[in-house]
């Protein structure tokens, strides 16, 4: 499972960068694909060596932190921060508020996470030094259960930290004023960017198998997300 977690995280940011180069160009793919995983991978950095709450299973690692995981942190910020852009802008092609919303709104799709971190716990992929209330009757290989609910406040702050960092050092990446639909903001870029993230959510398949459905429930917002940046429009009408 750890390669294959490996094998799926190398193919999907090549197609992150590729979608990132034709639609931003080589600059802003930079700059994202820095932040994308610089934040974050600061962010594990900190649970595994100095909190020391986390352990991770997948190889290779460095400093205790996987590949694997640092990609995954790129691809699905930079995934729901594209297909994002789309959905705000088709609710609101002509005004500038995309902009103000972006961040919490690219946040809110990450809860992916509340899906993701314990299927990880249970297919032993991560394990936590500590157990805790969400997910408690998924059980780590070091026997503790749960995921601890800083996890997924993490998982927010450090979302909007990147989406905000970029929007700041690159004031000309305003999702508003698309000339086509291939360009950042637009309906065709949002629907690439949510085909790329549909492989993230095969953990779905794990909560269906283990008759978990509330953990579907909880990640609702990531489904919705790729729903509507597949339609190319807002909301689920």
């Amino acid at each position: 499972m750890a390669k294959v977690a490996t094998a799926h995280a190398l193919a999907t940011t090549g197609l992150s960068v590729a979608h990132s180069l034709r639609v931003r160009g080589l600059r802003r793919t930079l700059l994202l694909a820095a932040l994308g995983t610089a934040v974050p991978v600061s962010g594990e950095y900190l649970a595994v060596n100095v909190l020391k709450q986390l352990h991770h299973h997948v190889r290779p690692q460095v400093e205790g932190v996987p590949l694997a995981i640092a990609l995954a942190w790129y691809n699905i910020v930079y995934g729901t921060f594209a297909a994002m852009e789309g959905i705000l802008t088709a609710t609101d092609p002509g005004e500038g508020n995309q902009s103000r919303t972006l961040a919490p709104a690219t946040a809110a799709a990450t809860s992916l996470d509340l899906l993701l971190d314990p299927a990880g716990l249970d297919l032993g992929l991560w394990q936590w030094s500590v157990a805790a209330p969400y997910a408690a009757e998924v059980e780590g290989a070091n026997g503790k259960r749960g995921v601890p609910l800083l996890n997924f406040a993490g998982w927010i702050g450090l979302a909007t930290g990147v989406v905000l960092a970029y929007q700041r050092l690159d004031p000309g990446a305003d999702v508003t004023g698309a000339a086509h639909a291939g360009l950042p903001g637009g309906a065709e870029a949002g629907r690439g960017a949510a085909l790329v993230l549909l492989s993230y959510y095969l953990p779905a398949a794990w909560a269906l198998k283990r008759r978990r459905h509330k953990y579907l429930f909880y990640s609702a917002p990531f489904a919705v997300t790729l729903w509507a940046a597949l339609k190319g429009r807002s909301g689920i009408s």
